[in-house]
Order: structure tokens, then C-alpha cells, then sequence
């Protein structure tokens, strides 16, 4: 019955996928698309370089509510914007330099991506003093993180990022999730299926996906049911969800 089903939402997908390259409307189960669903620009939106303030102002131009950035520090133990460990001072935008640059836009979120947790205390003190502790939140937290997230940033939400087997059990994932305190779960949207978002959802967490960056897996994303939608192209992302809401 599963596989039965599973077929199913894949069919439905490629004919809303086929609707939206033709330029009609997209309605997602016959309704609507639900407010409920968010975009994320990512850290390199719209060909942008990565963890670059112009690429978090393109997001947001583009209509993305939440902007991701890569956490990471320099040499000196400062909290940087990167994927990897910089090589130099001063290449980086700092996480100070981010957050006032949140602070600037109101109702703007940021999805601090965790690369490295080894000074991660810095980061509610730089949001406080930028005055965007609650407008903040974690992804790329595995389950060997968790507690060092607890102990040093008690009260900062966060995502767990996991990988889901062919054989995954969803409800057991979703309890392990719940039992380790995370909001929800962050994956990559190849591992995305209608039954896994349907338990999560059942058990009151949401289900993010990463990196969505094509108009017809985006619109897979969305007849999944998935929470949110972390993509490089935002601006394909949030047209497709208008469109979507305003039928």
C-alpha cells in the first residue's frame, strides 16, 4: 500500500511540475498552497558568492523571509561566516557583522548553519547584543551536537540534520528527533517523501529541505507537504508558492 502510495505522489508531482513550466496556476492537493510553508535563502542565492551579505540581500529582494549563512571561526576565534575553517583574517563576514545585519530588517530570520561548535557560546551573546536572539535558529546540528548545543546555547532552536536510509523507520525517527529536543529535521530533498513528512507532521514537527534549486523539484517540495525550502533560487521558490496561494 505504501509503495502503492509513494507512486502516486510521484505521479501528481510530475504533472504539477509539468503545470508550472506552462505558466499555470499551481495548486497543491486541489487547494491552495498553505501559508505555512517558508523559503530560505541560501548561503550562495542567485549566483551570489557564499556567506556574503550581497547574497543575503538578493534573498530577501527575491522574497525569502529567512536567510542561511554558514557558522565557522577564524584562527583567532572569531565567529565567521564559511563553510570551511578561513585560511586568512579578514576574508570573512563576521557573525557580528550579520546579525546587525538582521537586526536592520525586521521580521527577517537567520538559519545559522553550524560548521564547527567548538566556541558555539559566542553565538547568543552576539545575538543578544544585536538584538536578534529570538530571530535565530540552527541547522546542521548532528546527533553527536546536541548536547554541546544544549549545555552552551540553551533556548536557540534547532533542526536535527540526518540522512534517511531506504529502510528507515519514520516513526521511530520522529521519536528520537522529538526525544533530543530538536524542532523538527533539516535533509537533503532527495531523501523527502509524502509518508515521511505525513509522520512528522502527525507527531508536530516540521520537515526542512535542502538545496531545491529546480522550479519542478520545488514544486515536488511543496505537494510533499515539506515545512520549508532552502534554495539558490529564491526568486523561482517564492513565485512558485504566490502563485500557488493566490488561486
Amino acid at each position: 500500500m505504501g509503495t502503492i502510495i509513494a507512486v502516486f505522489y510521484k505521479i501528481a508531482a510530475f504533472f504539477l511540475a509539468l503545470i508550472y513550466t506552462v505558466g499555470l496556476p499551481v495548486r497543491i492537493h486541489g487547494r491552495p498552497l498553505s501559508g505555512s510553508v517558508t523559503v530560505t535563502a541560501h548561503s550562495g542565492c542567485l549566483d551570489f558568492a557564499d556567506n556574503s551579505i550581497e547574497a543575503m540581500k538578493a534573498g530577501i529582494d527575491a522574497g525569502a523571509r529567512i536567510v542561511e549563512f554558514d557558522l565557522n571561526y577564524s584562527a583567532d576565534g572569531t565567529p565567521v561566516l564559511s563553510h570551511d575553517t578561513p585560511d586568512k583574517e579578514g576574508d570573512c563576514v563576521t557573525l557580528e557583522e550579520a546579525f546587525a545585519f538582521l537586526a536592520e530588517r525586521p521580521g527577517i530570520l537567520a538559519n545559522v548553519d553550524v560548521k564547527n561548535t567548538v566556541m558555539l557560546e559566542k553565538v547568543p551573546v552576539l545575538a543578544e547584543q544585536a538584538g536578534v536572539l529570538e530571530r535565530i535558529f540552527f541547522t546542521g546540528i548532528g546527533e553527536n551536537d546536541i548536547e554541546t548545543v544544549k549545555e552552551k546555547c540553551p533556548g536557540i532552536p534547532y533542526y536535527l540534520n540526518t540522512g534517511i536510509s531506504e529502510d528507515e523507520d519514520f516513526a521511530a525517527l520522529a521519536r528520537k528527533t522529538a526525544g533530543l529536543g530538536a524542532v523538527g529535521i533539516n535533509i537533503n530533498w532527495n531523501d523527502a517523501s509524502p509518508e515521511l513528512i505525513r509522520v512528522f507532521h502527525k507527531n508536530g514537527m516540521p520537515v526542512s529541505v535542502w538545496t531545491v534549486n529546480e522550479g519542478k523539484s520545488i514544486v515536488k517540495m511543496a505537494v510533499y507537504g515539506a515545512d520549508n525550502i532552502t534554495t539558490r533560487r529564491p526568486d523561482i521558490a517564492c513565485g512558485i508558492i504566490r502563485q500557488g496561494r493566490s488561486k
